[in-house]
């Protein structure tokens, strides 16, 4: 069994009216304190999907949740999008998500 040694929040964001009739995004946790574990990328390192090539940060492992890769990941003050997600041989044991720091 994996060791997960760290909790992290998922945030999925929603657009809603302002009062001016503009639209903002709203964030909202959807997942708090999920236990993951997270391996960080040596230097720099290349994800290359279809046509778009990515630079990520760092695999994150956990339970498997319902979310997306529209949502995105809170850890020690630090936001990071999911460039792609992972349920390993699709038997819901557990997800892998490819993240990145959030620039």
């Amino acid at each position: 069994m994996m060791l997960f040694n760290c909790k992290v929040d998922f945030i999925r964001f929603s657009k809603v009216q302002d009062n001016m009739g503009g639209w903002s995004e709203a964030e909202g946790v959807i997942y708090q304190n999920v236990p993951c574990r997270i391996n960080w990328s040596g230097g720099v390192e290349k994800i290359q999907f279809d046509k778009n090539t990515y630079y990520r940060d760092g695999k994150l492992y956990c339970r498997p949740l319902d979310i997306t890769v529209e949502d995105r990941v809170r850890y020690i003050n630090a936001t990071y999008d999911i460039l792609n997600i992972n349920n390993v041989d699709n038997v819901n044991k557990y997800l892998v998500l490819d993240i990145k720091l959030r620039a």
